[in-house]
């Protein structure tokens, strides 16, 4: 089962796909989850086709445990 939490910086570890017309998401490519499944799956937001003058298009991806690495964890909430 995934690990995946809301808020979480992940890199693909793999190329990931099409997504759309497009070959899909790029090994390396940095992305947000934005949503997990019951089955721990996450859902996560990457910028494609980004370049110095332009800002890139964001897609929305379903990705596996295996297929992204987390490079910063989501802020802990405390409650109380």
């Amino acid at each position: 089962m995934g690990h995946f939490e809301i808020g979480e910086t992940v890199v693909a570890v793999r190329n990931l796909g099409r997504v759309r017309w497009r070959s899909g998401i790029a090994k390396g490519t940095v992305g947000i989850v934005v949503g997990v499944d019951w089955l721990g799956d996450a859902r996560v937001s990457f910028t494609v086709d980004g370049s110095m003058r332009t800002r890139g298009e964001t897609v929305e991806h379903i990705v596996a445990d295996g297929d992204v690495r987390t490079l910063r964890a989501a802020p802990r909430r405390l409650t109380g």
